[in-house]
């Protein structure tokens, strides 16, 4: 047998070596086929975290809610996007509120953190040095969700100060800035037609506390004297109140109907019973009927209050383009809306916004179809099919609304990687503990603000979603949404809470 020289068997060795060096570092070579790196000890502690993470969820899904309504819940890890637990992840649910979690993240993401709504007057004439406008003053709505009857007060009277004491001619409101359609999409609810509950406000660009008003009622002096039932904001001609509310003996229960008539732009409410002597005073807060109609009638007696002649009258219509712009009330910066609207889940907030993001920043005429296609745009951006979901306003009131759990852990987990509007998304959350709809829960020492998170909720749906803070300091992303509810909401809050909880006491009692 022929011998290989030593010399040779070293060449080969060394060849060897050469291209299993060349093989391992090549970027060429795929990543699948490369050597396999060294599992660090900080991979394997993540890797049973992750697993003992898993093991209590699924131990949660036990429970006889996940058999008896429907329910989808996905953890996602933050730092690496890894989905830690999903169960009916692909489940097409009723989002309830959480679908306002879309509404702020596009509106941020368009709009950006620092717009501001605002309200204009202008001016085709011009203010002599007496005081008198030669010619019409023009109110353009911008949508403000946040104008209230303090905010209309001073725009009034920034005109006194500006000089303006009689307007020759008429005062326009124009309200183009949105369509003219002031109803939210996807709710019909006889009910709160004929009720007008604050939550179910219309919507418009002149709009003024947030579109609803705050019937003040007091006993009178003496038993059997009429009670007061009084107007927080007045609105003559176009919010009235009918009373026959009485005042009762001091063991007397407090006993008020009221009733809602709506005819045409006017509403009117009748009240009826009793209050009880030397009680304190109660507020009832129900919707308007036209936005519109509503902010002309409240802006009409601030200048009349005011004492400003208007020798024309109060008409709609639009600015003309020659106009100019007088004087405006602008409002604070989207962030800090969106905060009042995520925190205390205001639907009227929500709709203002979604029809304000439909218009963009050039101020086109904003409506909801508009509003929802710029959020269809931005899950596209994220990979997420238009067939797997349907949008039918931005507050989530609607049960024909459908997301998916996966998808609010989208939306989530790009909020939180985006630096420039993630503080301002964050924060407009409720912080568990803390405020908002989240104030009175994870209270506990261990828990406490731990946890943002935007809750839903609607006949029989009961839904939880945000951000989540372990023991170890890692964070999660998450949506729980519960549908099919049967007999209140108690059991899928429960559930939620045992959920939050596992997570934020996984590490303190136990080691994974």
């Amino acid at each position: 047998m022929r011998r290989i020289p030593s010399i040779l068997l070293i060449a080969v060795f060394a060849l060897a070596w050469a291209a299993d060096a060349t093989f391992a570092t090549d970027p060429m070579i795929p990543a699948s086929v490369k050597a396999p790196a060294p599992v660090t000890p900080e991979a394997k502690s993540n890797a049973a975290q992750v697993a003992a993470i898993q093991a209590d969820l699924t131990d949660l899904t036990r429970d006889r809610l996940f058999r008896e309504s429907k329910v989808g819940l996905t953890l996602v890890d933050l730092d690496t996007g890894q989905v830690v637990f999903s169960h009916g992840e692909d489940t097409s649910l009723m989002p309830a509120s959480t679908m306002k979690v879309l509404t702020a993240a596009a509106a941020l993401r368009e709009l950006g953190p620092s717009y501001r709504f605002a309200t204009r007057v202008y001016t085709d004439g011009k203010l002599s040095a007496d005081g008198v406008l030669d010619g019409n003053l023009y109110v353009r709505g911008g949508g403000d969700p946040t104008m209230v009857i303090e905010k209309l007060w001073k725009l009034v009277y920034d005109l006194k100060l500006d000089g303006v004491k009689e307007i020759k001619g008429d005062i326009v409101f124009d309200d183009s800035f949105f369509d003219d359609r002031t109803r939210i999409s996807g709710w019909a609810s006889k009910k709160d037609l004929e009720r007008g509950p604050a939550y179910f406000a219309p919507i418009g660009a002149l709009s003024l506390n947030f579109n609803t008003v705050a019937l003040v009622l007091r006993p009178g002096e003496k038993i059997g004297d009429p009670a007061v039932a009084a107007l927080e904001t007045p609105a003559p001609g176009v919010v009235e109140i009918e009373s026959e509310l009485v005042t009762g003996s001091k063991r007397s229960q407090r006993n008020v109907g009221l009733e809602r008539i709506v005819d045409g732009r006017k509403v009117t409410f009748k009240v009826t019973g009793s209050l009880p002597v030397a009680s304190e005073s109660v507020r009832y807060y129900r919707s308007i009927a036209d936005p519109t109609a509503y902010f002309m009638s409240a802006f009409a007696a601030q200048v009349q209050s005011q004492g400003i002649k208007v020798r024309g009258g109060y008409e709609e219509g639009e600015v003309p383009k020659a106009a100019k712009v007088f004087s405006q009330m602008k409002s604070s910066p989207l962030a800090t809306i969106l905060m009042d609207m995520n925190k205390y889940s205001s639907n009227f907030i929500a709709e203002q916004v979604l029809k304000t993001l439909g218009a963009g920043l050039r101020g086109d005429s904003g409506s909801t179809l508009k509003g929802l296609d710029k959020i269809s745009d931005y899950l596209k951006s994220l990979g997420i099919p238009e067939k797997e979901y349907v949008l039918v306003n931005g507050s989530g009131l609607s049960r024909r609304i459908s997301l998916r759990p996966n998808h609010l852990t989208a939306v989530l987990v790009d909020m939180a990687a985006d630096g420039k509007v993630s503080p301002e998304f964050m924060a407009s959350l409720a912080i568990g503990g803390r405020d908002g709809t989240l104030w009175s829960r994870f209270r506990d020492e261990k828990q406490v603000d731990r946890l943002r998170g935007k809750t839903g909720t609607i006949n029989g749906v009961h839904c939880l979603a945000g951000y989540i803070q372990g023991p170890t300091g890692k964070s999660y992303a998450f949506a729980y949404l519960v549908n099919n509810l049967r007999g209140g909401i108690a059991r899928a809050r429960k559930a939620h809470d045992k959920f939050v909880s596992t997570l934020l006491d996984r590490g303190q009692n136990r080691s994974p």
